[in-house]
C-alpha cells in the first residue's frame, strides 16, 4: 500500500487470501491516524461481515469516539439511510401522492402478502406456468429487486426477458402480465407511502446518485472508502462507488475470485470488476490462509476438469489402484441409495469425531437440504452426541414446527375467527413447545382437551390421564391454559387492543409470560427462540404496514394511484382482519423466504459445540462460512449446475450486461450450458477455498426422489482422480 495512506486499491484474490484482515487493518489504521471518523465509509455485502468491522473498532486505541464512529453499512441500509435524508428531494420526482409523509419501510412480509392479494384474481393469466402461487409472487418480487439494482424501470422487464425468450408467443403474455402486477404495486406504494426494497433502490440509484447536490454531499462526507466483497454486491452499490472514487482521498476495494454467488439476488461480477479502472493499483493476493496446498491444488485442478465438456467420459468408478489427492478424505462414496450415500457421510463424520475432530468443524454441504436429510443426520449422529444445526434462509416461517404450534394457540384464543383446531395439530403444537414431551403423548393430552371444552383450551382435571402421560407435563400444560384464559380477559376487556390486530402482541407475551421459562422448548432451545422472535417482529411489521395502507382490493378504481406516464389501475384499500390475514399468508408458506438483497433481522442462531453444520451450498457460501472438513453430497446431482425453474425471471437476462435491443440477444441452450459451467466453476473453487482440511464427497445412483442423475460434477472428481 503506498506509503502516504492515500492511494486507492483494488484487491482480488481468492477467499481466504486475507482481504478482509487487510480491510479492518486499515480501518484502524486510519482511526490511529486521527482521521476523522465520520469521513470514513465502510461497506459490505451483509450485515454478518459488517458486524467484524464494527468488533474491530475495540482495537483502536485512543479517544476517537466523541468525534463519531465510522459509517458501516451495507448497500442497503446506506440507501434506507440516504433516502430518509433526501426524501423531500425525491418523493415530487418519484410520484408519491402524499410529498410530506415520511415513507414507511416495509418488510418483505408486506411485499408479499401486497402482492398475493394483486396476483390473486389474475391466476388464470398465469395458468400455463403450472407455478405455485407462493413461487409466483416470489419471482414477480425478483423481478422488481433486479430491475431496481440494475437501474432499468418496471416496464421494461417483459420486453428484457421478451427480447431472450425463444418458445411459445404465451410465455410473452404471462411477462406481460407479471409486469402490470409489479407496476400496480409500485402504485400503491407510492400512493400510501410504502417503500419496499425495490422503490428504494429505484429512489437511490436512478433519483438520488445523478442529484448534484447529493454528489456534493457524499464527496464531503467520505473521504475514506473501504468496500469488502465487491462481486457479492449489485451495479447500484458500483455505481456509487464510482462516484467517490472520483472525489475520495483513498480508498481499498476487495473482490472474491472466485466469488458472484448472489448472482440470483443481483449481483454482478463484471460490474464490480469495472471499479478496476478507477483504482490506481489492482493488487493479486495469491496466498492463501485457509486452505492448506493441497485443496487449493485440488481446486485449482477441479476447476481446470469443469473447463473442458463433460461428455463421452466413463462413469466407471475409479480404480484403488490410482493415487488419491491429498485433498480428499476417501474415495469418493458411491452408493445405489439415497440413504446408503447418508450412511456413507456418517461413517466418515463418526471416524473423524473417533480421531479428535471436533463438530463445529464439519460442515454437511447439498444442492437442496430437505427436512428428510436432517432427520437423517440426526437421526444416525444421536448416539454420538451429535447435533444438527441446518442453515437454509429460504425455509418459510411456516416449516418450523415452533411457529406452527404458536399459530395455533392463536386459533385457539380467537374464537371469533372460527379456526377449530382438531386433536392432531393440538398434539403436534404441544409436542414442539413442551420440553420432552412426544406426540404419542401430547395427542393423549389434546384428544382430552378437544372432548373437554368445543373452543379454547380447557384444564384437563383427569388423575388417570396425568398417570399416564406422566405428571411432569401438567404444570406446563395448566400453565399455558391458564395464561390464555386470562389473555383473553384482558384483551376482551381492553378498548385499544382489538383481538384482530394484536398477534405481535399476543405471542410476545405469550413467549415473556410462558414460553421462555422451565418445562418449554423455547427456554431449552435457543433456535426455538430465536425462531419465536423472528416471527413476532415479522407480525409486527406486518400489522404496522396494514394499519397504514391496508389490504388490496384489486376491483375497483382508485383515481390517485397512477405512476408519471402510466395510467391508474383499479386498487382500493379494504378493513380485514389483520391477524387472520396475517395467519393466512403465514400458512400458504409465503412468509419468510430470504431473496432480497439485505433484510434486517435478529441475529441467527448459533450452533452449539457439539453440532455440524448442514447447509445449502449456495447459503454457506454466501454467508461467510469456513470448515476443516466439508461434506459434497448428491454430487452426480443437476442441482450442482442447473438453475432452479423460474419461468417468470431471468438472473442474467435482468443483468446490466445484457441489451435487449441488440442484435443476437436471445438467451440459447449455449447460453445456459457457458453460464451453468462457468457457476459450477465457481462454486466448487469457493467451497474448497473455505475448507481447511479435507474434502468428502458422495453420491448415489438413485435420488432422494428415486430418479438416476448423473451430473458433470461427479464426472470431473472422477476424471481428476483417474489422472492423479
Amino acid at each position: 500500500m503506498a506509503g502516504d495512506g492515500m492511494s486507492k486499491q483494488y484487491l482480488v484474490g481468492p477467499p481466504g487470501a486475507g482481504k478482509t484482515s487487510r480491510l479492518i487493518d486499515r480501518l484502524v489504521s486510519l482511526l490511529e491516524q486521527n482521521v476523522r471518523p465520520d469521513r470514513i465509509l465502510v461497506l459490505a455485502p451483509q450485515q454478518s461481515q459488517a458486524r467484524l468491522f464494527r468488533a474491530a473498532l475495540a482495537r483502536v486505541q485512543g479517544a476517537y469516539r466523541p468525534r463519531g464512529e465510522p459509517d458501516i453499512h451495507t448497500i442497503y441500509s446506506l440507501a434506507r439511510q440516504h433516502v430518509s435524508l433526501f426524501f423531500p428531494l425525491l418523493a415530487p420526482v418519484a410520484g408519491f401522492a402524499n410529498l410530506t409523509q415520511e415513507p414507511m419501510v416495509i418488510n418483505v412480509e408486506a411485499v408479499q402478502y401486497i402482492v398475493d392479494r394483486l396476483v390473486q384474481p389474475r391466476l388464470a393469466d398465469f395458468a400455463d406456468l403450472r407455478l405455485p402461487r407462493p413461487h409466483l409472487v416470489r419471482q414477480i418480487i425478483d423481478n422488481m429487486n433486479k430491475a431496481a439494482v440494475c437501474g432499468f424501470p418496471l416496464n421494461q422487464i417483459a420486453e428484457r426477458l421478451g427480447a431472450a425468450w425463444t418458445g411459445d408467443s404465451q410465455r410473452l403474455v404471462s411477462y406481460r402480465r407479471a409486469q402490470e402486477v409489479a407496476l400496480d404495486f409500485r402504485r400503491f406504494c407510492l400512493r400510501h407511502g410504502l417503500l419496499d426494497f425495490s422503490l428504494l433502490m429505484e429512489l437511490f440509484g436512478r433519483h438520488l446518485l445523478p442529484a448534484r447536490s447529493y454528489q456534493d454531499y457524499i464527496a464531503a462526507r467520505y473521504r475514506h472508502v473501504l468496500a469488502d466483497n465487491l462481486e457479492e454486491n449489485p451495479p447500484v452499490m458500483h455505481d456509487f462507488l464510482r462516484l467517490l472514487l472520483g472525489t475520495c482521498d483513498s480508498a481499498l476495494l476487495a473482490e472474491d475470485d472466485p466469488g458472484g454467488y448472489r448472482l440470483f439476488l443481483g449481483a454482478d461480477v463484471e460490474s464490480a470488476r469495472s471499479l478496476r479502472r478507477r483504482c490506481d493499483d489492482v493488487t493479486r493476493l495469491d496466498e492463501v490462509f485457509v486452505a492448506p496446498p493441497a485443496v487449493v491444488s485440488f481446486s485449482v485442478a477441479l476447476m481446470a476438469r469443469l473447463d473442458d465438456g463433460s461428455a463421452g467420459h466413463s462413469n466407471a468408478r475409479p480404480s484403488l489402484d490410482h493415487p488419491l489427492p491429498p485433498a480428499l478424505g476417501d474415495y469418493p462414496g458411491v452408493a445405489r441409495y439415497w440413504t446408503e450415500m447418508v450412511d456413507w457421510v456418517v461413517e466418515r463424520i463418526r471416524r473423524l469425531l473417533a480421531g479428535g475432530a471436533l463438530p463445529a468443524e464439519i460442515a454437511v454441504l447439498a444442492p437442496f437440504v430437505e427436512d428428510v436429510l436432517r432427520f437423517e443426520l440426526e437421526d444416525r449422529l444421536r448416539a454420538e452426541g451429535v447435533g444438527v444445526w441446518t442453515v437454509r434462509p429460504s425455509r418459510p416461517l411456516y416449516d418450523h414446527p415452533v411457529v406452527r404450534a404458536l399459530v395455533v394457540l392463536a386459533r385457539l384464543a380467537h374464537p371469533h375467527w372460527q379456526q377449530p383446531v382438531p386433536a392432531g395439530e393440538l398434539a403436534r403444537a404441544l409436542a414442539s413447545l413442551i420440553t420432552d414431551l412426544d406426540v404419542a403423548r401430547a395427542q393423549l393430552m389434546a384428544d382430552a382437551a378437544v372432548r373437554g371444552a368445543a373452543s379454547g383450551l380447557p384444564p384437563i382435571e383427569d388423575p388417570a390421564l396425568w398417570q399416564r402421560v406422566g405428571a411432569r407435563f401438567q404444570t406446563p400444560y395448566a400453565a399455558l391454559c391458564q395464561w390464555l384464559a386470562d389473555w383473553h380477559t384482558q384483551a376482551r376487556n381492553d378498548p385499544v387492543w382489538p383481538l384482530s390486530a394484536s398477534l405481535d402482541r399476543f405471542w410476545r407475551q405469550l413467549f415473556s409470560d410462558v414460553l421462555s421459562h422451565p418445562g418449554f422448548t423455547p427456554h431449552v432451545t435457543p433456535a426455538s427462540a430465536v425462531i419465536c422472535d423472528r416471527l413476532i417482529r415479522s407480525a409486527q411489521a406486518f400489522h404496522a404496514v396494514m394499519t397504514r395502507a391496508g389490504p388490496i382490493d384489486p376491483a375497483l378504481q382508485d383515481d390517485n394511484a397512477g405512476l408519471p406516464g402510466i395510467a391508474p389501475r383499479p386498487l382500493r384499500v379494504t378493513t380485514p382482519d389483520i391477524g387472520l390475514e396475517y395467519l393466512s399468508i403465514l400458512s400458504q408458506g409465503l412468509l419468510g423466504a430470504q431473496y432480497a438483497l439485505e433484510r434486517e433481522q435478529p441475529m441467527a442462531e448459533q450452533p452449539g459445540a457439539r453440532d455440524i453444520l448442514l447447509a445449502p451450498v449456495y447459503a454457506y457460501l454466501t454467508g461467510s462460512f469456513r470448515s476443516r472438513y466439508q461434506f459434497w453430497l448428491d454430487t452426480n446431482s443437476l442441482g450442482w449446475y442447473e438453475r432452479i425453474y423460474q419461468p417468470l425471471t431471468h438472473p442474467y437476462v435482468l443483468s446490466r450486461r445484457w441489451n435487449p435491443g441488440a442484435s443476437g440477444m436471445a438467451w440459447t441452450e449455449a447460453d445456459e450450458r457457458r453460464e451453468r459451467q462457468a457457476m459450477l466453476r465457481r462454486l466448487v473453487g469457493g467451497l474448497l477455498y473455505r475448507c481447511s482440511g479435507q474434502v468428502f464427497v458422495a453420491s448415489s445412483r438413485l435420488g432422494m426422489s428415486g430418479e438416476e442423475e448423473s451430473g458433470p460434477l461427479e464426472r470431473a472428481i472422477r476424471r481428476l482422480i483417474d489422472a492423479a
